[in-house]
């Protein structure tokens, strides 16, 4: 997490602390950019826009993911008047992924902000790797990791209305330490039903035994077919499979593979709510992706959702319910730890968290049935004892 470059000594020799600097990218043309371009061109990275320098406090500093990028507010309730948008076509902070010494969170709708290490852990670097208009008509659902890269499957949701741009091939965009925007990259497996006909991928996500699941849908017919593949490898074809087995393919015990300190602190919040926990969505510093963990009581309609991380490094764990009420446990403070992170207006959420040096991070949504108006991420310094 120490790794450094010139980059970074040249953006704190010249950024004011926690002000917002106009990007000075140039306009990109609204078309995939490959990695055969990229190398070409002769990038070396990291070649991202930084667009600011953080060095948070015990007051939290507070983004809002805009149009034309983060902008740093007093609070939520500074957040501009977005109107409420279905989730498939609002902006908001899609999920988040520890990889090598960044922080990346992909954005609806944008791109990827990355948070980078810098000179010292309690601050860091803000980028911002927009995708050049290319995500604006797509929804940004499944975060993984391919050839060693955060990437993102973009897709046409047609549940709400029927699309109106045309099919994205190939359908993954990855992060890339050389390129200014995110990579389109092919994934085997994603691709290997497309000769059958008008499919798109929509979902993926590790389940189970460390299997690749994944859903794809016809697109632009009255009576669509969904059809669900598992694989071992990405690298090959997909195995079809029934709707029962995709509906269990998340039906992963938090007692499995898990560390201890992680496991308390999922007990200890499973404890604090009456109806215990519906589904645990982990983000982890070993694990190369995000995965979901379901609770014994997963049955149980009156469950909530917890978004966990842990870092085995220093045994820090920590888990959080959308109101920022949660535990922590950590190598200093193994027996788990109540915290809560800074409240939130009604109809405000927390939505995921992590830790990134000695900084604490979480996505927050101004949510409304099935829209989402105002969202964006908050930064404080880890108040955690390590």
């Amino acid at each position: 997490m120490k790794a450094k470059n010139h980059l970074g000594i040249i953006i704190f020799n010249v950024m004011i602390l926690l002000l917002i600097i106009a990007c000075s990218q140039k306009q990109i043309s609204p078309a995939p950019v490959t990695e055969a371009a990229v190398e070409a061109h002769g990038y070396s990275g990291p070649a991202w826009p930084p667009v600011a320098l953080l060095k948070p406090g015990e007051n939290p500093l507070w983004f809002e993911a805009g149009s034309g990028g983060p902008q740093l507010i007093e609070s939520p309730t500074a957040a501009s008047l977005t109107a409420f948008f279905p989730w498939p076509f609002a902006r908001f902070i899609v999920d988040m992924q520890v990889w090598d010494d960044f922080l990346a969170m992909p954005v609806n709708g944008d791109g990827f902000l990355v948070l980078g290490s810098a000179a010292d852990d309690s601050s860091a670097v803000l980028y911002r790797i927009n995708s050049g208009g290319i995500w604006n008509s797509y929804t940004a659902e499944s975060f993984f990791v391919w050839d060693d890269r955060p990437a993102i499957l973009l897709y046409r949701n047609d549940f709400f209305i029927e699309p109106e741009a045309p099919s994205l091939r190939p359908q993954v965009y990855a992060l890339d330490k050389s390129s200014p925007v995110p990579l389109a990259v092919s994934v085997p497996a994603l691709e290997s039903f497309l000769s059958e006909g008008p499919w798109e991928a929509e979902v993926l996500h590790r389940g189970s035994g460390g299997l690749w699941y994944f859903r794809v849908k016809e697109k632009g017919k009255a009576q669509a077919t969904t059809a669900y593949f598992r694989t071992a490898d990405l690298a090959g074809a997909g195995t079809r499979i029934s709707v029962g087995e995709w509906r269990n393919s998340s039906n992963q015990k938090i007692s499995e593979d898990i560390s201890p300190c992680l496991s308390a602190i999922i007990n200890a919040a499973s404890g604090s709510r009456p109806g215990g926990l519906s589904l645990v969505k982990l983000i982890s510093f070993e694990i190369k992706e995000p995965r979901f963990l379901s609770p014994d009581s997963a049955a149980d309609a009156g469950g909530e959702l917890l978004y966990a991380y842990a870092r085995e490094a220093d045994q820090l764990a920590l888990a959080i319910f959308p109101d920022g009420r949660g535990f922590y446990s950590s190598e200093r403070e193994p027996d788990a730890q109540a915290f809560a992170l800074p409240p939130l207006p009604e109809t405000f959420v927390y939505t995921g968290v992590a830790v990134f040096e000695k900084i604490l991070v979480a996505s927050w949504e101004e949510q409304q049935g099935a829209g989402i108006g105002a969202a964006g991420f908050m930064v404080l310094r880890s108040p955690f004892k390590l």
